[in-house]
């Protein structure tokens, strides 16, 4: 890997911008505290995390002296485990709500199913973080490498993310995407050869280590064009940095976005000189409409990194425990084949969302949400993914894991259901199946300009892994109390850290 010199990025030497920012308080919004509550005494402000929590803008409170409420902290490991009873309890009191989280500041939280779609495809709802909001920052390289991996496309608006979102779908046709499925299924047999190995003798084996988190950081290595060898230190690299600041270790969080900004900056100058076949040579060489300048190449490979292992990792791992807790799911996916398998990965990507919520937003004016939800210029919004899934006036009995609910059918008019808006599969549509119609859409890789661009990829590879690794281990089952289990925290993306597993008697 050449040396990060020989890569000059405009961006890192300017101040980086303050994440977006609430209102200093909020309301209570009678919604029991969740787990890991506490209260917004003096001195319990902590330092927020830079990826998925936003800073307090200062803007005086509308409604006067408020009742502080319960403080939710993503942090807290009962809550990672599961948000849902947070999540319903605050959908009760309407789609969206301001609450007051652990790190001093408010934002508000979309948790209705119609409410979120609204919000990702509202002008109004700007993706954009704004310059001067919020608490300055010391200087420092780390701040200065997060700002610039910072502007990839999710934080942009149009026209920005207009000729970004395109540069990069040119890349990730269907066709490139699905050219890459015999090198999945090789990947895939090797990961479950030595699983087999660490299995041997009745020995218990983790899931996640062993095959949800290898299989994509793989597949990510492939399409990035970075060496194996690599790989584990980015993996280290973006889970810390999407990660709460308190559940880590001090400085952890300013070394990953260091050691992050030298690592793409040396891949950058390696594929100007020795271009590969990995889809990321194919963007740093793409001149369509001037190409990528080195800064947004920084930026998109921190997203397609981030966002290509993360989210497949935690899809892979969610289907994994789910099916493993449900015998009965797992005996007619092996049973019924293919489309069985592509509706649990729908239900599993609905259900278990490995993205909880979007990127933070900024109102650029009042907007009413309705149900009450009038949510106020300069506030930060984050629409909750994981709840809006969970919408029981979307989907019926929405705590229940039932993959049924995206069986492929019909249409309402009787014809075969296929690809639909945001490159969905069929089984991500409305149609019928035994005279019931399918569940809705899900919300699990976004919606509108935002959908995410590697959703194909992340499908690609669970239809894949997911039949091989259970085929090849019938007698597979969960090693360990499913309550305890250790999830992701954060409000970001979310999974379990671990599935042990073991196949003796």
């Amino acid at each position: 890997m050449s040396d990060p010199s020989d890569l000059a990025v405009r961006a890192v030497l300017d101040p980086p911008p303050d994440p977006p920012g609430p209102p200093a308080a909020t309301p209570s919004t009678g919604v029991p505290a969740p787990a890991g509550a506490r209260s917004t005494a003096p001195g319990t402000a902590r330092t927020p995390d830079l990826t998925d929590e936003p800073d307090p803008a200062g803007e005086p409170d509308p409604v006067g002296e408020p009742d502080p409420g319960p403080v939710l902290d993503p942090a807290d490991a009962a809550f990672a485990r599961d948000p849902y009873p947070y999540y319903a309890a605050l959908r009760s009191q309407g789609p969206a709500a301001r609450v007051a989280l652990a790190n001093g500041t408010h934002a508000w939280l979309v948790t209705g199913y119609e409410q979120s779609r609204a919000v990702l495809t509202d002008p109004r709802f700007s993706n954009v973080p704004p310059q001067g909001a919020g608490r300055r920052k010391p200087d420092s390289p780390a701040q200065r490498a997060r700002a610039c991996l910072a502007r990839h496309m999710l934080n942009s608006d149009v026209p920005d993310h207009t000729r970004l979102r395109r540069l990069t779908a040119a890349a990730f046709t269907p066709r490139r995407v699905d050219a890459l499925r015999p090198r999945i299924e090789r990947l895939t047999d090797g990961l479950v050869t030595d699983l087999a190995a660490r299995l041997e003798g009745g020995a218990t084996a983790d899931l996640v280590d062993g095959f949800a988190f290898p299989l994509p950081v793989l597949v990510i290595g492939e399409v990035l064009g970075v060496p194996e060898a690599d790989r584990g230190d980015l993996r280290e690299w973006t889970y810390r940095v999407g990660s709460p600041a308190d559940a880590l270790e001090r400085g952890a969080v300013d070394e990953a976005w260091t050691a992050l900004y030298g690592y793409f900056t040396g891949l950058i100058a390696e594929k100007r000189r020795r271009p590969g076949e990995d889809l990321f040579s194919a963007l740093v060489h793409d001149a369509t409409e001037g190409g990528l300048d080195d800064g947004e190449l920084l930026a998109m490979a921190f997203l397609l990194l981030f966002a290509g292992y993360e989210t497949t990792m935690n899809l892979l791992a969610s289907a994994s425990l789910m099916l493993l807790t449900h015998p009965a799911e797992l005996e007619t996916a092996l049973r019924q084949g293919p489309d069985r398998w592509a509706a649990v990965v729908e239900e599993t990507l609905r259900h278990a969302s490995p993205l909880e919520g979007t990127t933070w937003r900024r109102t650029t004016e009042a907007v009413d949400l309705g149900g009450g939800a009038l949510v106020p210029a300069g506030a930060s919004v984050l629409a909750v993914l994981a709840a809006a899934n969970r919408d029981p006036s979307r989907y019926p009995d929405p705590d229940a894991f039932r993959p049924e609910r995206y069986l492929a059918g019909t249409d309402g008019a009787g014809a075969s259901a296929g690809a639909g808006v945001d490159g969905c599969s069929a089984a991500n549509h409305a149609g019928t199946v035994s005279g019931q119609r399918r569940a809705a859409p899900h919300v699990a890789f976004g919606h509108g300009p935002h959908f995410c661009v590697g959703s194909r990829l992340a499908r690609l590879e669970a239809a894949v892994a997911l039949p091989r690794l259970f085929t090849a281990f019938p007698g597979l089952r969960l090693a360990a109390d499913l309550a305890g289990l250790p999830y992701r925290p954060g409000l970001l993306v979310r999974g379990p850290r671990q599935v042990p597993v073991t196949t003796a008697s």
